[in-house]
């Protein structure tokens, strides 16, 4: 099934067999590789191979190793020039039982659909033609792979292996956890779509091993699903170290780390590429970037469940569209440990602070009073221009011994940073909003310089606040808006965290 050496007249003659040409054209175009092949005047032995092949009409049975190899390509809509980078013979795989193939866009000219990002709307597909034949290929989801309906695409579907020795995994929950967690199983198992809107630090993660045990058990294939790679790594470890009887595929930026697993771990960028395979998807910060807000992203993840697979979604901040997109919403308004969260408070001061024109009072009091409680401060600057001039500003006007430093997305010392903030060894860290969530540090407070700024949003403001009071014996702390003037988002964000408050102590789930 495979071979050695690659060659472009390989990738012309499967762009010929997998074309929509009639057999006569087909034959001469193999005919015209050819030639073209011996004027090259380079010998390669998989190209005449292959050719010979698909002359005289070679059929393949795939062997047990074949199937394991491919297996872990399973629910891929496999290009031809992926196969040919797998060095795959393709033509081996037509007759198989386990392999399908399909035309990516389907449907005629004003009722066209992309089965990779479900894209129906006709305005994003695009026509040419060529040699007189019409051509149309997807735009929204042009940078996954062009898809067409032109080109087959392959399909692979081979069975797993039953688990048979399975181990529950070990996880200490609440009560409201524990009613949560096997809500989920029995909407599962129904074909129910599920949000669990739960607030930061309510532990949505452990929440949801009893549904990923329960269908692994079962035989289905699961997958995972967090808009970010940094998050995807930190639930690879813990899955990893929980899940220990289970082979976990691992799929983001930095990393494409493929087994024979029905387990998928993923970044939703890698979810898109996935059609028609998971009988269930699990969605966590379904509000972040930048899952939230790309429809390719969004409807992606829909193509990558079967008919009757199921969708849950983990979120602190759920939008409406959100909300709309699913059967039952399960509201867990209480950290794990049980207590309220803490409300922002609002500190307004002169513009001229946000320019560096005039001295705040107010925030170096507020730092040096934190951090004489042996507290430490995270502040979230909107831009990574202003993060830099705030750290300048903040060194001129507190004492030298305290140690500033900010972090932003692209930072290379990032982690480095971060590790460095835990062990104590930074006092105050400026960041963008790339640390509003999936962070947790204790004794920690936070400030939010400019808050108005149009890049905090009532979700981010929310997962913000999220960050300070995390633990059990650091349950309370200081988070601050800071701003010359108070705005919507503002008002929405503390009016969310008061109602989630609200509806905590009305169920009576809140430690006094």
């Amino acid at each position: 099934m495979f071979f050695e050496e690659y060659s472009e007249f390989i990738e012309a003659l499967y762009c010929v067999r997998y074309s929509k040409r009639d057999e006569e054209e087909k034959l001469n175009s193999y005919k015209e590789i050819y030639n073209d092949y011996i004027k090259f005047g380079e010998v390669n032995k998989d190209f005449e191979e292959i050719y010979n092949d698909i002359i005289t009409g070679v059929v393949y049975t795939l062997k047990a190793c074949d199937l394991e190899f491919l297996r872990v390509y399973n629910g891929l809509l496999l290009s031809i020039s992926k196969l040919l980078r797998l060095k795959v013979k393709i033509h081996y795989l037509e007759t198989s039982d386990y392999i399908n193939k399909l035309y990516v866009v389907q449907g005629e000219e004003r009722n066209y659909h992309c089965l990779q990002c479900d894209n129906k709307n006709q305005k994003l597909f695009f026509s040419y033609e060529t040699e007189g034949t019409k051509i149309t290929y997807c735009k929204r989801c042009l940078e996954f792979g062009r898809c067409d309906n032109y080109f087959l695409r392959f399909y692979i579907n081979i069975p797993f292996n039953k688990i048979n020795k399975l181990k529950e995994p070990l996880v200490a929950l609440s009560a409201i956890q524990e009613e949560a967690s096997i809500k989920i199983v029995e909407n599962s198992e129904l074909g129910i779509n599920t949000l669990v809107w739960a607030v930061c630090g309510a532990g949505k993660t452990e929440i949801v091993y009893k549904v990923i045990y329960n269908n692994i058990k079962n035989n289905k294939k699961i997958c995972m699903a967090i808009p970010r790679k940094d998050v995807v790594q930190e639930l690879a470890r813990r899955f990893n170290r929980d899940f220990r009887d289970i082979p976990i595929s691992v799929l983001h930026g930095d990393e494409k780390k493929l087994v024979n697993s029905c387990f998928y771990l993923m970044t939703t960028h890698q979810l898109i590429k996935y059609y028609n395979y998971f009988d269930i998807v699990i969605v966590d910060e379904v509000d972040a970037f930048p899952y939230y807000g790309d429809e390719c992203l969004e409807q992606g993840a829909m193509t990558s469940l079967k008919n009757q697979g199921t969708l849950v979604f983990l979120s602190a901040t759920p939008s409406d569209k959100v909300k709309k997109l699913v059967d039952e919403i399960i509201k867990i308004p209480i950290r794990f440990h049980g207590y309220l969260l803490p409300i922002p408070k609002i500190k307004i001061e002169q513009s001229k602070v946000f320019t560096y024109e005039k001295k705040s009072q107010y925030i170096t009091q507020f730092i040096t009073q934190r951090l004489e409680l042996a507290r430490r401060l995270l502040i979230f600057a909107p831009t990574i221009a202003m993060s830099k001039s705030l750290k300048l500003y903040l060194e001129k006007s507190l004492v030298d011994n305290i140690v500033i430093d900010f972090v932003y997305s692209e930072d290379e010392k990032r982690s480095e940073k971060l590790e460095k903030f835990k062990k104590w060894e930074i006092d105050v860290l400026i960041t963008t909003t790339i640390l509003e969530r999936g962070v947790t540090f204790d004794y920690l407070d936070v400030l939010v310089f400019e808050a108005n700024h149009k890049i905090f949003t009532k979700e981010a403001l929310i997962q913000i606040a999220g960050r300070v009071g995390r633990k059990e014996y650091d349950y309370s702390g200081e988070i601050v808006f800071l701003a010359d003037k108070i705005n919507k988002n503002m008002k929405l964000a503390i009016k969310e965290i008061n109602y989630m408050n609200n509806l905590a102590k009305y169920r009576r789930l809140n430690k006094e």
